[in-house]
């Protein structure tokens, strides 16, 4: 595979880590957390409520309604018409007996009064006929006005057609039993007279009546099923019925098919992906040129998503308020360690994305992620030490709980306050345990200059700095004097000072393989480039900018130190050597420039510009000092100025973001470095000096 293709690997790796494993994460969670919920079929799962729902029932509604309307009473008036005529008929009954009797008494005279009594009074029945003609005037007159008082009494009564029938049970014997009637003429005569005669008093008012049931259906109250907040709304095998279907659904908790949950996911990880990319290339181009952190950032996010499937799926048997477990801080923090705090602020996309995606009722949850996110991200600025880490998670673990309170009592279900802050209490715990436990894992695996990283790296135990100390000793020196000035300068201009001090003290760690062609590891040696061609002794200088490249790529340390590493000489001339190729040379035109040029790369970020500053001006003072001991600022100075202007002219700079500003400044700090080291001291008797040092090859070979 050509080496483009390769360096786009892990860039193609993280694209398709976002589009499609992680939309297929949520889709798993969808086979056991989203299967569809429908209408008449049995539930495939139990579905709780995420809050408090309610839903109308229509049916139960209308039953209250008609039942409302059945209660109310007929609307009645007291009709006094039918009281007239009820007294009026029984009156009439005895007017037709006295007339048709006449003066005649005998027997068959009765029996034509009889008849025609019959015929002047409908419906009479014919013994009651037969009773009345056959009374005396006496006994008439006294069955008339018992017969009249009754049936007045009972017309004053309010009574309806239904109770007319229980009105005349009870009240028509006693009113007879306490009346004076000749004979057995109360049973004969006056019983069947009044209840031929009487009715109904009171009337329905059919409209009235109709309007009080309309209003009273109207005022009935709607009927509702509550559901609060973590209550079953359907149990697994249960049939479904239109009024769960319609809170579940309300929820948003009916479900989808796996595949329309894949559908969903990849469309909101495309968001994220394309704001995440116009988000990077604006703000953090490095990042986005950058394919190994894409590649970690989207693991990253991978891993996240499962956490929120794993918590939504649970929050399904348990209260909703564990979704309030969900660690959306560790994926910030360990961004914002991992990669860069700005990036570790963008992951509020994902973060409240991916719950949303699994939940979409969870719209609490996703704002808790989001200030979770915010608070973690902060926490991470001025960490400088594995206990300022510690501090860091320990203090985001803290703040999770009361977020996820105000969350739950802002937004509610206020129920699920104390599980909502023990939620927050776990989520605490997870995140402190994932960002210490994955942080050197993930910094070893991906290279990455974390400061926890760069702290183990700064340990002078190191296999490297061991092996620099024991088999190149003055080489190792240079390093820890060239890391104080880079360390310096970089908190001066800005720039990371850890960074700078770790990329300076394996800088030089490529010397190692020929430690004795470097000046300064030759302790009671000859000087082997005596003996070697200028072409020769230029490459095996040069050589150890690459030696120490594989070397620290083979260790896996960070690609920015890697970077210090290859860069810390830019592509500058081997001076001494070029110079001594032309003064041996019979045609000086013949001798390749290129030839004597290292083989590195010019400084491409602040730190790698202070250390080719730093090295080279460490290496020319301390040359200078070897006779002398001491050195006077204005030689330091004036040194320091040729060696900048030197590498400027020569364009070292030019890749690279400083200013010349932040390079004067550069300049400034590594004097003042330089002359607190080699300031005049007092000189004792009898000290010895080495004359035969020659500080110009050591200025080169450095």
């Amino acid at each position: 595979m050509s080496s483009p293709w390769r360096q786009r690997l892990p860039a193609i790796a993280a694209v398709l880590i976002a589009l499609v494993a992680v939309p297929v994460v949520v889709a798993m969670g969808a086979v056991a957390d989203e299967q569809p919920v429908r209408d008449g079929e049995p539930a495939p799962r139990t579905v709780f409520a995420t809050e408090q729902v309610r839903q109308a029932d229509p049916e139960a509604t209308e039953t209250a309604r008609r039942t409302a309307a059945e209660s109310v009473e007929p609307v009645t008036f007291f009709d006094r018409d039918a009281q007239s005529e009820i007294v009026s008929d029984v009156r009439a009954v005895f007017s037709a007996a006295a007339e048709v009797r006449g003066d005649d008494g005998d027997a068959p005279s009765r029996s034509g009064q009889r008849q025609e009594l019959l015929s002047l009074v409908s419906a009479l029945d014919e013994d009651v006929a037969a009773e009345l003609v056959a009374l005396s005037d006496g006994e008439l007159e006294t069955v008339e006005r018992e017969t009249v008082a009754i049936t007045q009494e009972l017309a004053r009564q309010r009574v309806t057609e239904d109770e007319l029938d229980a009105l005349l049970a009870d009240r028509l014997p006693g009113e007879v039993a306490v009346r004076s009637f000749p004979g057995e003429t109360d049973e004969t005569i006056a019983v069947p007279l009044i209840e031929r005669s009487m009715r109904p008093t009171v009337t329905v008012d059919p409209d009235a009546t109709a309007s009080a049931r309309e209003r009273a259906a109207d005022e009935a109250t709607e009927v509702v099923r509550f559901w609060r907040a973590g209550e079953a709304i359907v149990r697994e095998g249960e049939v479904v019925d239109p009024l769960q279907a319609r809170a579940i659904s309300e929820l948003g908790l009916d479900g989808s098919s796996p595949l329309r949950a894949f559908g969903r996911a990849g469309l909101a990880m495309l968001l994220v992906v394309a704001v995440g990319a116009i988000y990077l290339n604006r703000m953090q181009p490095r990042v986005w040129g950058s394919g190994q952190k894409l590649l970690l950032l989207s693991l990253l996010t991978l891993a996240y998503s499962l956490l929120v499937v794993g918590v939504s799926v649970f929050t399904d048997v348990a209260s909703s308020g564990w979704y309030y477990a969900v660690p959306a801080g560790a994926l910030a923090m360990l961004v914002a360690l991992l990669i860069h705090p700005v990036v570790g602020i963008a992951t509020m996309l994902p973060a409240a994305l991916l719950v949303l995606v699994a939940t979409p009722s969870a719209g609490p949850v996703a704002l808790f992620a989001s200030a979770a996110v915010l608070v973690s991200v902060a926490l991470t600025r001025g960490i400088g030490s594995r206990s300022d880490l510690r501090s860091a998670t320990l203090r985001a673990g803290m703040s999770y709980p009361v977020l996820a309170v105000l969350t739950v009592a802002v937004f509610g279900p206020h129920d699920e306050l104390l599980t909502a802050l023990g939620a927050g209490a776990v989520n605490g715990v997870v995140t402190t345990l994932a960002v210490q436990g994955a942080l050197p894992f993930l910094e070893t695996m991906f290279r990455l200059p974390t400061v926890t990283a760069l702290l183990d790296l700064a340990d002078r135990n190191h296999p490297l700095l061991r092996e620099l100390e024991s088999k190149a000793l003055g080489s190792y020196n240079h390093s820890v004097m060239v890391a104080s000035l880079t360390e310096r300068a970089c908190r001066e201009i800005g720039a990371d000072p850890l960074l700078g001090s770790v990329a300076a003290l394996y800088h030089d760690i490529g010397k190692v393989r020929q430690p004795h062609f470097f000046i300064e590891n030759q302790h009671g040696i000859a000087n082997p480039h005596d003996d070697l061609e200028p072409e020769v002794s230029a490459i095996i200088i040069q050589n150890h900018v690459v030696d120490g490249v594989e070397m620290a790529t083979e260790h896996r340390l960070p690609p920015e130190v890697v970077a210090c590493i290859g860069s810390h000489h830019g592509t500058m001339l081997v001076t001494y050597f070029y110079e001594r190729a032309l003064r041996e040379s019979s045609d000086p035109d013949e001798v390749d420039e290129s030839h004597y040029r290292y083989k590195g790369t010019k400084p491409r970020s602040k730190e790698a510009a202070v250390l080719l500053l730093a090295d080279c001006s460490e290496a020319a003072t301390r040359a200078m000092a070897m006779n002398r001991g001491t050195l006077p600022r204005e030689e330091i100075e004036e040194t320091v100025d040729k060696l900048l202007a030197e590498r400027v002219d020569d364009g070292q700079f030019q890749e690279c973001d400083l200013t010349f500003r932040e390079l004067r400044r550069t300049r400034d700090t590594i004097v003042e470095s330089l002359v607190g080291v080699y300031h005049p001291r007092i000189a004792y008797p009898g000290r010895a000096r080495a004359d035969d040092e020659r500080p110009e090859t050591a200025s080169v070979a450095n």
